[in-house]
């Protein structure tokens, strides 16, 4: 409690009030009690009781929330017995059972308090709501229900979530946000169960043994879903923390990654010492303290662990207690099961790495030596002396270079990489640790773009300086940030694109400036509406490619006749492109497929899309469809410009657009057909792409057929069509 933020203090003394200010308005009523109001009380707090007792933790920093049937408890006794019994059955039932949890006392006080004051407020919109319905088992009543607990569940939720706000020096709304989402779900299946399980007891107590099964179910699916969170979080705190790790060398900063691993374990606290000499550094999320201990060398480990908040360290050593000497303290009222133990003992063994690389490192910048460390880094490292001339030459920068050690040292830098002595010996210390982007000459001739990074080495007797450069290829972060470049510069084009003809025809039609009549208004809501249309497409691509590279992508796969799905979707494109003209192909034998319905109309519209994008206006674009063995190959075919072969290889990757003749890349997002790629993989099906410059391209992609029924003879479109396909089209057997 001392440790507890002034506000917080406060915050829980004014619900204490509140809370005693709510039981003593009951009082005359309790004075009044018979036989069946102290059961009844008994009954609801030996209910509260258990709920609290089987409540399932949610962590949240260094708070938690807790999920469980307690409200739901209470919305079924708000049906049946009075406000006071309610109110003493809260009292009772949530203090005795978070005591058993052996919460702490002051939190304790909080909750029962908070409760108190929803519950109150609850009791006395339910009062007013009682006169319109007759028994628990009227829906009026049902609806009172609801609204009142809403009003304990806001309580709670927002008294929960400004302690947790107050202690973690977060925004409220930011907190608020990620258990309300949870909170109300949860909420609504509390309340459904506490008023089954009144109208139960109401109509045939008996039957209230029937609620077991839907309850325990109920606990069980609140319990997975909590921990399927709890496994997402640790995933994502594990992943960062190993990022936290595998940082630049040049530093020791454990902040981060100590945050970071308090939220995986979870824990109150997590400290590091490490001793290095009489010099003892105390690592903490907060920062770091450093200690002077002239016996530093020669105590116990143990003896460099305080005691926080009544807490003992749960430890793991850091390193072989020669080179490296630490501890890694875990501060928690729980014990360690395996598997974090397990965690904690690998994290310790990784900073002993990371400490142990630090040093080593840190010793080779110093010296003139570096093979036996940077011989197994990632980075290239090469050493030249004050003559540009090379003298060490790692494995790395064999793999980036392509010359061997003995053909690299000897050789001058300049002559073997072109880089000059000005690039590598920069005056006095400038730009040492600094990086700089440049050019390397690999022994095929060609250049990669590189990040230097150089600094000065002296050894022992003080020798001319000499340097050590530290080489990574840059060439697919430099690809990365290029893409990352263009994709913003797309979505901001393909987004305003679409937005300044609806801005512009929306502000002429307030401000009057253009023809009002019947006629043009309907042209002007046309384009607006295919602007619309155009933005949702936009949004919807990016929308899709997030759940692909979130793994959420979801298909359906059932049966699906292709002949009504891609008559249906030429139809609509006709009628969104009536200046298109759009012809259908000649089908051997009519094909159902194991598919997603709409995928397979989402897949079948992108390639639509875009050859109609590509294509002339006065040329037609082609659909057909084609059985093959099992499968069945559908097929989009234009006459537009074709694709050059340079870029066939890559037209399914993301976000990648074909030039055209002057050198610019097209309009569009280059996401249509990757999505098309994967949604046809993801139905176990393939898509590949025909095409000749000047002549025209072929999209075409295969499904597996689903041998339900006979087929017929022919596909039959519900469409009249005077278009006929390309030959070439309806022969191809893909």
């Amino acid at each position: 409690m001392q440790t507890l933020p002034r506000g917080v203090k406060i915050l829980i003394g004014t619900a204490i009030v509140l809370g005693a200010a709510c039981v003593a308005i009951r009082v005359p009523a309790i004075t009044m009690w018979g036989l069946a109001d102290v059961l009844g009380v008994l009954a609801i707090a030996a209910l509260t009781i258990v709920a609290e007792r089987c409540s399932i933790p949610l962590r949240s920093g260094s708070e938690t929330v807790n999920f469980a049937l307690t409200d739901g408890v209470w919305a079924g006794a708000l049906l049946l017995v009075s406000p006071s019994v309610l109110t003493v059955a809260v009292l009772l039932g949530v203090g005795v059972g978070q005591a058993l949890n052996r919460w702490k006392p002051y939190k304790i006080a909080y909750n029962v308090s908070q409760f108190l004051v929803g519950i109150t407020l609850a009791e006395t919109a339910f009062a007013i709501l009682r006169s319109w319905g007759d028994g628990p088992t009227d829906p009026i009543l049902w609806a009172g229900v609801l609204g009142a607990m809403y009003i304990t569940f806001a309580v709670n939720a927002t008294a929960i979530m400004l302690v947790v706000s107050m202690v973690e020096g977060q925004r409220f709304l930011d907190l608020f946000r990620l258990p309300l989402s949870l909170n109300v779900v949860h909420w609504g299946g509390n309340m459904a169960l506490g008023i089954l399980g009144a109208i139960l007891w109401t109509l045939e107590p008996v039957a209230l043994f029937l609620m077991v099964a839907p309850v325990v179910l109920t606990f069980i699916t609140y319990r997975r879903w909590v921990q399927s969170i709890r496994e997402r979080d640790q995933m994502r705190h594990l992943y960062e923390a190993g990022r936290a790790l595998s940082g630049p060398l040049a530093t020791e900063d454990f902040g981060g990654f100590l945050g970071l691993l308090e939220k995986l374990l979870p824990a109150d606290r997590v400290e590091l010492v490490v001793v290095d000499g009489t010099k003892v550094a105390v690592h903490a999320s907060a920062g770091v303290r450093y200690l002077t201990v002239d016996e530093a060398e020669t105590a116990p480990l143990e003896a460099f662990v305080a005691v926080h908040s009544g807490l003992a360290p749960q430890i793991a050593l850091v390193g072989d207690g020669q080179d490296v000497r630490g501890v890694l303290a875990v501060y928690r009222p729980q014990v360690l099961t395996a598997s974090e133990r397990l965690l904690l003992d690998g994290l310790a063994n990784q900073i002993a790495a990371r400490l142990q690389d630090h040093r080593l490192f840190g010793k080779t910048l110093e010296r003139a030596r570096l093979s036996e460390i940077v011989s197994h880094t990632s980075d290239g490292v090469f050493t030249v002396d004050t003559l540009g001339q090379i003298t060490s030459w790692n494995p790395a920068m064999e793999a980036l270079a392509g010359y061997a050690e003995a053909d690299a040292v000897g050789r001058r830098c300049d002559e073997l990489l072109g880089l000059d002595r000005d690039t590598v010996f920069l005056d006095g210390a400038a730009g040492d640790g600094e990086s700089r982007d440049t050019e390397v000459r690999t022994r095929d001739g060609d250049t990669k773009q590189v990040r230097l990074r150089t600094s000065v080495i002296r050894d022992d007797e003080e020798a001319p300086p000499a340097r050590i450069a530290v080489v990574r290829d840059a060439s697919e972060e430099t690809r990365a940030e290029q893409i990352k470049r263009d994709f913003v510069s797309m979505v901001s084009h393909e987004l305003r694109t679409p937005l300044t003809p609806l801005k512009g025809f929306l502000m002429s039609l307030v401000e009057g400036t253009v023809e009002d009549s019947p006629e043009r208004r309907q042209e002007y809501y046309r384009i607006m509406l295919r602007q619309a249309q155009r933005l949702e497409r936009t949004v919807s691509d990016m929308l899709d490619v997030s759940q692909i590279e979130a793994g959420g992508l979801v298909v359906d796969l059932q049966p699906v006749p292709l002949d009504h799905v891609l008559g249906r979707l030429v139809k609509e494109f006709r009628e969104q492109h009536p200046e298109r003209r759009v012809a259908i192909g000649e089908i051997g034998r009519p094909g159902i497929v194991l598919a997603d319905p709409f995928r397979v109309e989402q897949v079948v519209l992108n390639l639509l899309s875009n050859a109609d994008k590509y294509t002339d206006p006065d040329l037609p674009i082609t659909v057909g469809a084609i059985r093959n063995g099992h499968t069945v190959t559908i097929s989009v075919w234009d006459r537009g410009q074709g694709i050059p072969p340079g870029h066939i290889e890559r037209i399914f990757d993301r976000f990648y657009r074909v030039k055209d003749e002057s050198g610019q890349r097209l309009p569009g997002t280059g996401l249509g057909l990757y999505i098309a790629r994967t949604l046809v993989e993801a139905m176990e099906g393939r898509i590949w792409v025909e095409s000749e410059v000047g002549v025209g391209t072929t999209f075409s992609f295969s499904l597996p057929i689903v041998e339900i029924a006979p087929l017929g003879e022919a596909i039959q479109f519900d469409l009249s069509s005077t278009e006929r396909p390309d030959p070439r089209l309806v022969s191809r057997s893909g």
